[in-house]
């Protein structure tokens, strides 16, 4: 299916950065509904490749992690996942040595798997060796990886003796016969990789040395491609710091050569999470909830930097994402929250209340992660606010709920004017406690126990007029109670 410019252009919404491309604005892709981004994403495969496409996927890809589902097994994903951590969606005037840019992975594959002598295995499953249905341990003993490592040797062996096919293969990437050896150790490795992480999720440190020391086998380009998978994969970037001082203890000159590499990959990564580019590009704003995600692997990233084997440029790079940790929480992160706080009073009464519990759960969750970045920073909590003022207005919403809507106001919600003049309906208390209960099983997350049953005493004298259980069962209690009155009731 092939797109005219009109076309296009009625699909997005703004000007972009590619010439002759209209892109959505950051602010209209956080709008749009998840419909509505899957049908963009899929108009946009058809195309053929193209800077502009390459521009669209890059502006959707932070909505589409989150609206897509798990994503099904491919011959190229499978191909791809021993060397996933190494891929990167920023193109570097300068590649660092292991990073692997995502955007030569669709050409290079059709590259790669053009020749009529390629193995079956990479052009789809057979019936002997269907692919597997999760990218998890026993998918690495699929026999595609062997059959994909002697393809990329015989594509560079040719590439070497034949100009021709070296100049189609540099017309992906400038680099792309340095990168075949990356992908190929890769590939190799994945075993032991796996073991790795493994090893570091589960804080066993002195095992994985070994384990890196002998795989590595004293080979530089394999201690860097693996070195930098492990700072950068989820499994094992959070241990990333302790091993990287216990192997500082056999001083190899290569490794601290590597880990100073991995300091400029760890920052730029870092930047990238909280929606900054370098700093000659200009920021990019992400949604609330992108900006939320990104914000604890980046926090992560920041213990890794202030690792004492990343030396003095890891500490430099450190105080920088810091400050712009700092900033993104001060900044975007908790006047987000303040913006959804401000948002719920008008919220209009539904039967379930879905609706508002759906959006204090949303607050409750961007909030716990500034919480937990700032404590894990060391920074000041910048939470403590917001906290106090959502628990404030749910209070006021619960106290709403427990009493009549105004006449000729339907819609209502907790700023409706109905707090404490009008007493609590006995009819509709149970509609309040509920919301009470769901409310605290969030609070959870953010406030310490006597906190929560604080929260729960006010609310249900807000909701009843009775006086406050004094313990949490108690509550629990009355909230069957109550629901359980209009049956008795009838």
């Amino acid at each position: 299916m092939q797109a005219s410019p009109s076309d296009l252009k009625a699909t997005t919404g703004s000007t972009g950065a590619v010439s002759g491309m209209v892109l959505p604005t950051a602010e209209e892709i956080a709008t749009l509904p998840a419909r509505t981004i899957e049908r963009i994403h899929r108009y946009s495969a058809e195309l053929p490749p193209s800077p502009a496409r390459a521009a669209l996927e890059d502006a959707l890809r932070p909505r589409l992690r989150t609206t897509r589902p798990p994503k099904m097994i491919t011959p190229m994903r499978l191909f791809c996942l021993p060397f996933e951590d190494l891929l990167t969606d920023r193109n570097p005037r300068v590649r660092p040595a292991g990073l692997i840019p995502r955007r030569i992975l669709m050409p290079f594959w059709g590259l790669l798997t053009r020749p009529a002598t390629v193995p079956a295995l990479l052009r789809g499953p057979t019936a002997e060796f269907p692919l597997p249905l999760r990218p998890d341990r026993e998918a690495l003993d699929h026999p595609l990886f062997e059959a994909g490592r002697g393809t990329l040797s015989a594509m560079r062996a040719a590439a070497v003796g034949n100009p021709s096919i070296a100049g189609v293969g540099k017309r992906i990437h400038p680099d792309i016969w340095d990168m075949v050896p990356e992908m190929d150790l890769a590939l190799g490795l994945r075993f032991d990789l796996w073991r790795i992480r493994q090893d570091l999720a589960r804080g066993r440190i002195d095992p994985a040395v070994s384990e890196f020391l002998r795989a590595a086998g004293g080979d530089a380009l394999a201690m860097h491609v693996m070195l930098l998978s492990l700072a950068r994969s989820p499994v094992s970037r959070g241990a990333f710091p302790d091993f990287a001082t216990a192997l500082g203890r056999h001083r190899s000159k290569e490794v601290v050569r590597i880990l100073s590499d991995i300091v400029r990959c760890t920052a730029d990564d870092a930047r990238q999470d909280i929606g900054l580019e370098t700093a000659e590009e200009a920021a990019r704003d992400l949604d609330p909830a992108a900006l939320a995600r990104g914000l604890r692997p980046a926090a992560e990233r920041l213990a890794v930097l202030r690792a004492q084997p990343m030396g003095r440029g890891g500490t430099a790079a450190a105080e920088r994402l810091g400050e712009d940790l700092r900033a993104a929480v001060r900044d975007r992160l908790v006047p987000n929250v303040e913006e959804m706080i401000e948002r719920l009073p008008a919220m209009p009464r539904t039967p379930d209340e879905s609706e508002f519990v759906a959006a204090l759960a949303s607050a409750v969750e961007m909030l716990s992660v500034g919480r937990d970045v700032c404590a894990g920073a060391g920074f000041a909590d910048m939470t403590a606010v917001p906290v106090e003022r959502l628990m404030a207005a749910t209070r006021r919403r619960i106290a709403a709920l427990a009493r009549p809507v105004p006449q000729g106001d339907p819609g209502a919600g907790a700023s409706s004017g109905t707090g404490g003049a009008a007493p609590p309906d006995p009819a509709l208390a149970d509609r309040a406690l509920r919301v009470a209960a769901r409310a605290a099983h969030a609070f959870e997350q953010l406030c310490p126990q006597e906190n929560v049953l604080t929260f729960l005493q006010t609310a249900f004298v807000d909701a009843t007029g009775r006086a406050a259980p004094r313990t949490r069962e108690a509550f629990l209690s009355e909230i069957v109670r109550s629901c359980c009155a209009p049956v008795r009731g009838g």
